[in-house]
């Protein structure tokens, strides 16, 4: 009789060893699954971004969505009864969470991370509601809970800036623009305390430190006019005194006005 040849001996025992792995390892996988299913939420840890120190969400807050007010058992349900992914999106339904992650670990914990939107300006308007622009154009509407100290921005023509549509088109991405400068460059997010913004879409400035009125006009060549009132701040009025004016005109190319 003769004997396989050592080559199939080989394949015959390379495909048990490999069926027998597969076994082992579907095993394995069942164990920790069931281990996984028996195990209950012991404790659930929220970490908030707060950065920008920005309080428009609390850990209470975020506690109530994820449980629905409480109508939801979280703490001590099993790990087949949470879906991470609802959990995830309650927390989303919050107007001031930009982002939501929630995860398991093998303690029993359910761990919650939360991303705030972040408001760079906030429209006062006197006939109408007021609501806070995020860096990104979109509105969301102001909080009992919280007030962020940004930019005001109040006057007749506001009221467009409260749409995210408006920043979108080819008039309102400047003044997203101006506003997000005025928010990153720190002296002029420091001294710019409010804009007014008028029917016919000129801005004007108020300060934090002097009396002067500044007429900046639309939101275009906005480096330049920077570079003009930084003059006026830097060499004129150490020079003239801060109470010498009370208007500074930058409307007009390569100039300015001082009244």
């Amino acid at each position: 009789m003769k004997k396989k040849p050592v080559a199939n001996r080989f394949r015959i025992k390379r495909k048990v060893y490999y069926i027998l792995g597969s076994i082992v390892l579907f095993a394995l996988i069942s164990f920790v699954e069931k281990k996984q299913a028996d195990r209950e939420i012991k404790a659930i840890n929220v970490h908030i971004d707060y950065e920008y120190d920005n309080y428009f969400v609390t850990e209470e807050k975020v506690l109530d969505l994820i449980s629905k007010n409480g109508s939801d058992r979280i703490i001590g349900a099993s790990y087949n009864d949470i879906d991470l992914k609802t959990l995830e999106l309650r927390i989303k339904s919050h107007k001031f969470v930009e982002e939501a992650q929630v995860y398991k670990d093998l303690k029993g914990n359910l761990t919650v991370e939360v991303s705030q939107c972040r408001p760079v300006a906030r429209v006062v308007q006197s006939d109408g509601p007021h609501a806070y622009i995020g860096s990104s154009g979109n509105t969301l509407s102001t909080s009992d809970e919280f007030t962020a100290r940004v930019l005001l921005i109040d006057g007749s023509g506001s009221a467009k800036l409260t749409k995210k549509e408006f920043f979108e088109s080819e008039e309102g991405k400047p003044y997203l623009d101006l506003i997000n400068f005025l928010d990153q460059d720190k002296f002029w997010k420091a001294q710019i305390a409010q804009l007014t913004v008028e029917r016919n879409g000129d801005i004007s400035m108020y300060t934090q430190i002097g009396d002067q009125l500044i007429l900046f006009g639309k939101p275009e060549e906005v480096e330049s006019k920077f570079k003009r009132l930084k003059i006026f701040y830097k060499e004129i009025l150490p020079t003239k005194g801060w109470n010498s004016y009370n208007k500074v005109n930058l409307k007009f190319k390569d100039q300015i006005i001082c009244e």
